[in-house]
């Protein structure tokens, strides 16, 4: 039979194990309801962009340019945000490529300061381009993306930064300080710590949750021993 002592002994040793750690389930849980998530994603960072195709541009005959390219699977024919000019934005086999639906000319991969000019149109803060870079290894804060891809810096409050796709100038993400710290949070609550912080289901987060139950079992027996000794007194 247990005894009050051995519950006494288990709790105990539950609480040291567990004690850190159910404050760190406090303090990250605590932060990731103190903020809009619309914020945490950097939403009202990104200029809303409503560009029109020109109806009077001669354009291209897809035919034509579709030929060029081996296994075409989809096209859209669209502009950049910084300008009314038309371009296909053809999906491929080895990946997208922006064909300019006027000339017909290859546009991809598009120049550093066409980049710059993107970055600019998409951004609606107050900082300024602080450094821009073409990086080909992913930061843990882009995870997952497909590579390589322009990093944007800028010098705003809020250490923002934007990764923009080199072949079709598309807003990948955008990344700021209260996001990166979300993310640590997120990576301390379900107790997954390797690269992509994405197990919810990882064996550590199901050992603490299980000894968790154990922890809040005892403390509930020692409760229960507690009213019949006194009832006894």
């Amino acid at each position: 039979m247990v005894t009050s002592f051995q519950l006494r002994t288990w709790h105990k040793w539950l609480a040291l194990v567990l004690g850190l750690q159910v404050a760190v389930w406090c303090v990250s849980g605590l932060y990731m309801v103190s903020f809009d998530i619309d914020f945490i994603r950097g939403l009202p960072l990104v200029r809303e962009h409503k560009t029109k195709l020109p109806a009077d541009a001669p354009l291209t005959p897809f035919s034509s340019i579709a030929g060029r390219y081996a296994d075409v699977t989809g096209a859209t024919l669209r502009t950049l945000p910084d300008s009314n000019e038309p371009v296909y934005e053809l999906s491929t086999r080895e990946g997208r490529v922006l064909v300019d639906a006027v000339s017909g000319a290859q546009r991809s991969p598009l120049p550093q300061a066409r980049i710059e000019a993107l970055a600019r149109t998409y951004y609606a803060g107050k900082g300024q381009i602080e450094r821009i870079e073409l990086i080909a290894t992913a930061p843990v804060e882009i995870r997952g993306r497909a590579l390589p891809v322009w990093r944007i810096d800028f010098d705003d409050a809020l250490a923002t930064s934007f990764y923009v796709a080199p072949d079709t100038g598309a807003l990948i993400t955008r990344r700021h300080r209260y996001w990166r710290l979300f993310d640590t949070f997120w990576m301390l609550h379900i107790m997954d710590y390797g690269y992509e912080r994405d197990d919810m289901n990882n064996l550590l987060l199901r050992f603490a949750s299980a000894a968790g139950v154990v922890f809040g079992v005892t403390g509930l027996w020692l409760l229960f021993f507690s009213f019949r000794r006194r009832a006894a007194r």
